[in-house]
């Protein structure tokens, strides 16, 4: 795994995106290959693994915000 694979924003957004196309639980980070989860990436995956429905939307939204706050700061959107 390269460098940018153990930050915590790429980490966070990658099981945000995961659980936006229909991977849930512990698989969320399984794209990771072993490699250990940031304590911000672990927290996301315990808001997106909350029994609470509710609970899991609020952490996908901001998960979801922090990513294209990102994208648009790097001007991908453009």
């Amino acid at each position: 795994m390269t460098d940018w694979a153990r930050s915590a924003d790429f980490q966070r957004s990658l099981v945000a995106c995961r659980y936006f196309f229909g991977t849930r639980g512990e698989a969320l980070a399984d794209a990771l290959g072993g490699l250990p989860l940031q304590p911000a990436a672990a927290d996301a995956l315990r808001g997106l693994s909350h029994s609470e429905r509710a609970e899991r939307a609020k952490a996908l939204a901001a998960e979801l915000g922090r990513l294209s706050t990102a994208l648009d700061e790097r001007g991908l959107w453009r």
